[in-house]
C-alpha cells in the first residue's frame, strides 16, 4: 500500500505522461492506460509498469 502523497504524485506523473505523448501526436493504447492506473494506485512499482508494456511490445 502507498500513502495518499505518493499516489497524488504518481497520479500527477500518470498526467503529465500521457499529456506529454497526447502533444508528440500519439495516444497510449488502453492496456497500456489501464498499467498506468495500476501504478498510480500502489497496484505495481514503475519497474514493473515498466516491464508491462516492454513485454507489450517486445522491446527489450
Amino acid at each position: 500500500m502507498i500513502t495518499p502523497g505518493i499516489a497524488k504524485r504518481r497520479v500527477r506523473a500518470v498526467r503529465a505522461t500521457r499529456r506529454n505523448t497526447e502533444l508528440e501526436g500519439s495516444r497510449s493504447t488502453p492496456e497500456t492506460r489501464a498499467d498506468q492506473d495500476d501504478y498510480a494506485r500502489g497496484a505495481i512499482t514503475a519497474a514493473e509498469l515498466g516491464e508491462r508494456v516492454r513485454r507489450r511490445y517486445n522491446v527489450q
